[in-house]
């Protein structure tokens, strides 16, 4: 249980975030009319008090260490490619107007869609406690591999609902421009991938075989054992949602 004090420290970062988002994004739009940008407002802040309330507070101290340029590849990028999401997202819903309009029916679904993949990157934190923004080895936290939850399908759930997530933000919002920064996250986000699993193969005990017996890595790995055609003998079908080059 969290004590008072650290409830109501929480729960002051939580508005500071809420309101420091809403008045940056409003402000981006010039009003607070488009109900587009209020509901995922909405969304965006209840599932950011989520994620505070339900991370563990080891983690949460890890998240909002010091970082340092050595164990942060991109996450300077990443961070500023979001933002940058959701400015021209706003703008281009509230005062541009030179593109079409995503329907409402796509908006909503998107919305749903961000949704979804921010429970899941939660879930990964909940059950991954090192779940950190900077590629190092945790050893004074004792770190291991983890396999439970999300962990046990593919070694990256918590990347996965990262690049689904911010370009559903862009269609949440409103915006096709918006994809446009969005997609640069996406690639900022698939070359940490590679370097963090590098990292992680190379200095973590066990992650080689951890990626031995999961191997998806962003998507599931799905293996279907059909016979051959006039034999008993087992032919595999693999759909593969990781790199086929990798073991």
């Amino acid at each position: 249980m969290r004590s008072d004090g650290k409830f109501l420290r929480l729960f002051a970062r939580w508005t500071i975030v809420t309101l420091s988002i809403s008045l940056l994004l409003f402000a981006m739009a010039g009003t607070t009319r488009p109900p587009s940008l209020r509901h995922y407002v909405a969304t965006y802040s209840t599932f950011l008090l989520a994620a505070m309330l339900t991370v563990d507070p080891g983690l949460a101290k890890e998240r909002s260490r010091p970082f340092e340029k050595a164990t942060m590849p991109g996450r300077f990028a990443s961070g500023l490619s979001f933002l940058t999401t959701l400015c021209i997202a706003a703008f281009d819903i509230g005062r541009w107007h030179q593109f079409a309009t995503i329907p409402a029916n796509l908006r909503l679904g998107s919305l749903v869609l961000f949704g979804a993949a921010t429970a899941l990157q939660i879930w990964a934190m909940i059950v991954n406690p090192f779940f950190s923004p900077d590629i190092r080895l945790q050893a004074e936290r004792g770190h291991h591999v983890v396999t439970s939850g999300p962990y046990g399908a593919l070694r990256h759930p918590g990347y996965l609902a990262m690049l689904v997530s911010v370009p559903a933000s862009a269609l949440a919002i409103g915006s096709w421009l918006a994809l446009v920064p969005a997609a640069a996250f996406c690639l900022v986000i698939l070359k940490r991938v590679r370097a963090e699993e590098e990292f992680l193969q190379n200095n973590l005990a066990g992650y080689s075989e951890y990626m031995r017996q999961v191997r998806g890595r962003l998507l599931p790995r799905i293996v279907v054992h059909r016979p051959l055609y006039g034999s008993s003998a087992d032919n595999e079908l693999e759909l593969y949602g990781s790199d086929r080059r990798r073991p």
